[in-house]
């Protein structure tokens, strides 16, 4: 048994359409699957509720792993009251390697969104972050920026 690749990481989202702006519109994301709607007894099965019809697409930077965006039409889910806490257990962000922090976070602090991290820039060898940031998208999912030095010849760390 092997698990082969990371194939993409799910963010629930309450409205599929401001999401998709934020994420290729702010982030500047491709669309890699249209959004189309779902509405199977076999995906309520996948996800464990009854009679569900959601909602999804797919953005990415064509690397092979995507964020899946998720819409639930039924069943409908209310927003976490601890959406902001991001040290609880089960919470969760995915991160992406960028070319400048510092200006990516003048970006998206002039799209109004509150970044996290700090604005000085270490002096570390791959694979650490020279520079990091969080933020949230629209719907509260954490997401991290780093730059980091290139990727040796023969390294195997990620």
């Amino acid at each position: 048994m092997t698990v082969h690749n990371i194939y993409h990481t799910g963010f629930v989202v309450e409205n599929l359409d401001t999401a998709l702006d934020f994420y290729t519109r702010v982030l500047g994301m491709a669309i890699e699957r249209e959004p189309a709607f779902t509405e199977t007894s076999w995906i309520s099965e996948v996800v464990g509720y009854e009679n569900v019809k959601m909602r999804q697409a797919y953005v990415g930077v064509g690397d092979g792993h995507s964020i899946e965006l998720i819409e639930y039409i039924r069943p409908r889910g209310e927003a976490r009251s601890d959406q902001h806490d991001r040290n609880r257990p089960g919470s969760a962000h995915a991160a992406m390697v960028v070319d400048h922090v510092p200006t990516w976070r003048k970006r998206l602090e002039a799209e109004g969104i509150e970044v996290y991290g700090p604005r000085e820039e270490r002096d570390l060898n791959y694979p650490w972050a020279r520079y990091a940031i969080y933020f949230q998208d629209p719907d509260g999912n954490w997401l991290e920026m780093i730059s980091r030095n290139p990727k040796p010849a023969g390294s195997t760390e990620n």
